[in-house]
């Protein structure tokens, strides 16, 4: 006899799981029980007090995009009210550059829904990348575009080769030739590297576009990757974050989900699916205890947690699991820093444009030549640090916006640039490795923010890829990514074609989570697809086929109330 028993048992309370229980409560009536290993749910939406008391910062996902929850929001008005709610700075990207001290920034959809002002910042390098940039930004725009977008995000593997998802695909196609960006068989082949040097002359442009791509987990010397960064270059504008900080996300969705009756189990490991007959009937804990799932479990653990933990490689074919011991998870491992400081960083290049100040994604290179963001690639792959004439690392500063996240007058900047993978070194060497890249990035900093001194530093938070292994779905290398972004390990493939639609060879046990379609973010893309591909086969309710939910344009629709919703809270221009 079962300990328990829900409709739905869903192992794992990150993100993923949240946002798929609150469709298996609301619209399929289910009851519905999440089992965490941590003594929290939210997963990698994690906002800790942690550079200093008082000081908070993202342990975790720190970007958010305004498509992430297109149809959350759309399913559940309240999820904003209750944290989930997108900003942006003035400047949503950028890079300064210490040889001349100057720098590129690219304004946020908030501060500037037109580009203006970004094509004529960009128009300083290059009036070329300019009219690129302008034809790039109308594009974008189009309905046709953003429907094409919407079903790559927003539909599960099987139904984006659908005739109708095809047919907008042909639809776009002459917009695209009309514009410049001819999707042609050298781009699609191309590397990041290679296809950004093709459409835009300037490196400055190119090194923001690339250093962007490499956030989103492309290794931008990697064949086949060209048309995806270009497809990144539109979203820079879009470059947000969640006020509050991510966990404000997690909030929100427990919240819904406490309403609809979903239950919660914290510090429990589970063990086993439990499959009878081929079929998954439940789990079963560290304990000994076994819950019972009437209709489905939900696995939100890693691939290869999933097939060798959970399922048990004896239930799953001799290919599969070879597929997925192959699969690859060494890129992506980031160092993750948090500085409690006295004042925002200064930055020399504000002489070139004050603005810069307010930039949530700014680079720091010695110079605009992209070669420095494809070595650190070639030395991520060989697993080292790059020297330090390559360091180009991110920073950001919330508290500018949002002084939730510091004390009165004080500030919080955290950083990103990438790191060797946790299996690397030893515990003892990350301890002397995270000490000495602390003092590495504070002499690299000032040289671009005189006033980035350890004397303006509080407390740091030393965040790596080795501390990232607390979620035991990114070990054992501690990618953010669950497992690169790799052309094979993308799309259709993502983890695996056998995996890709969320369907597993056990009945009843279907999977999403990082590691799945499309990966590499905090947004709702996994959940819905897993939500949908559920619908399917259990003949569940869609709101999707609701009258005035149709996609994918109530999805654009709604990414545009919400950035109209952000631009009307935007400050007036005193310049």
């Amino acid at each position: 006899m079962a300990d328990a028993t829900f409709d739905a048992v869903i192992v794992g309370g990150g993100n993923k799981s949240l946002l798929l229980a609150m469709y298996l409560t609301k619209y399929a009536g289910m009851s519905v029980g999440i089992f965490e290993r941590r003594h929290e749910i939210g997963g990698c939406l994690a906002t800790e007090e942690m550079s200093a008391p008082g000081f908070r910062g993202n342990t975790h996902a720190n970007i958010i995009l305004p498509w992430y929850y297109a149809p959350v929001w759309r399913d559940f008005p309240e999820f904003w009210d209750y944290g989930a709610q997108w900003d942006q700075h003035t400047c949503a990207d950028g890079f300064v550059f210490k040889d001349k001290e100057n720098c590129i920034a690219i304004y946020s959809q908030k501060h500037d829904p037109t580009q203006e002002r970004t094509v004529r910042e960009i128009a300083r390098f290059s009036e070329k990348d300019a009219d690129t940039w302008t034809r790039l930004w109308a594009l974008a725009e189009t309905d046709e575009f953003q429907g094409v977008l919407m079903d790559a995000l927003f539909k599960p593997a099987d139904e984006r080769m659908s005739g109708e998802v095809m047919e907008r695909q042909a639809m776009l196609f002459p917009k695209l030739l009309e514009s410049g960006f001819t999707p042609d068989s050298l781009t699609m082949k191309a590397s990041g590297l290679r296809a950004t040097q093709e459409w835009f002359e300037s490196p400055e442009l190119q090194s923001c576009i690339l250093r962007f791509a490499i956030s989103s987990v492309v290794d931008i010397n990697e064949a086949g990757t060209g048309m995806t960064t270009m497809g990144m270059a539109a979203t820079l504008p879009g470059i947000g974050f969640n006020r509050g900080g991510t966990h404000q996300i997690a909030h929100a969705a427990h919240q819904i989900l406490i309403q609809n009756g979903c239950r919660f189990f914290t510090n429990v490991n589970v063990t086993k699916a439990i499959i009878e007959n081929g079929r998954a009937t439940g789990i079963r804990l560290a304990d000994g205890t076994e819950i019972s799932a009437r209709k489905l479990v939900v696995s939100t653990l890693s691939p290869h947690q999933l097939i060798f933990d959970l399922i048990g490689p004896e239930h799953v074919d001799g290919l599969l699991r070879k597929r997925v011991e192959c699969l690859q998870d060494t890129f992506g491992c980031l160092m993750w820093y948090s500085f409690a400081v006295h004042e925002a960083p200064k930055y020399k290049a504000e002489a070139f444009n004050p603005d810069i100040h307010e930039c949530q994604w700014l680079g720091l290179q010695p110079d605009p030549d992209p070669i420095h963001l494809a070595r650190e690639c070639l030395y991520q792959k060989l697993q080292r640090f790059p020297p330090l004439e390559d360091y180009a690392p991110t920073v950001g500063c919330h508290s500018l916006v949002d002084p939730s996240f510091a004390p009165p007058g004080k500030h919080v900047v955290q950083n990103e640039q990438l790191g060797p993978p946790a299996t690397a070194f030893t515990e003892k060497q990350w301890l002397e490795i995270k000490k000495r890249y602390a003092d590495e990035l504070i002499q690299i900093w000032q040289d671009y923010a005189p006033n980035m001194t350890w004397d303006n530093v509080i407390g740091v938070d030393t965040n790596c890829s080795f501390d990232h292994r607390r979620m035991k779905n990114l070990g054992p290398n501690g990618t953010m990514a669950g497992v690169d972004r790799s052309p094979f390990q993308t799309e259709e493939n993502r983890p695996t074609p056998e995996l890709a639609n969320h369907r597993t060879p056990i009945t009843a046990l279907y999977a999403t989570g990082g590691s799945w379609h499309v990966g590499s973010n905090a947004g709702s893309t996994e959940a819905y697809n897993c939500y949908r591909i559920i619908a399917d086969d259990l003949k569940l309710p869609k709101p999707w086929l609701e009258p005035g939910k149709e996609e994918p344009f109530s999805l654009v629709e709604q990414v545009r109330a919400v950035r109209r919703r952000v631009q009307a809270s935007a400050r007036p221009r005193t310049t």
